[in-house]
């Protein structure tokens, strides 16, 4: 038996927001995933949303810090925002013409 495990690509976007757990705004990591849709995640306490809908916590001690460092280190990397960059990534995962 032969197993394959997909998991989509990812588009970065970097975004000041109000995080629904902090109440104010903060440094949201918006990754974008054509089939899947936008998971949004809060820099600063790490909760994370897909669909408005607040994503499980683990029972793990320091996952808030873990999250919200992992979430900080790609919002850095994803740098300033590209319409058509994001674009021409749409068109490409989707195989359409950019």
């Amino acid at each position: 038996m032969t197993v394959i495990v997909c998991r989509a690509r990812q588009y970065n976007i970097r975004r000041i927001f109000r995080c629904p757990t902090c109440k104010t705004r903060r440094r949201m990591l918006f990754q974008d995933e054509v089939w899947y849709g936008t998971t949004t995640t809060c820099c600063h306490c790490g909760d994370s949303w897909q669909d408005g809908e607040l994503y499980p916590r683990p029972a793990k001690r320091g996952w808030r810090k873990e999250a919200a460092a992992k979430a900080t280190a790609e919002w850095l990397a994803a740098g300033s925002y590209d319409r058509a960059a994001h674009q021409a990534w749409v068109a490409a995962e989707t195989g359409e013409a950019a």
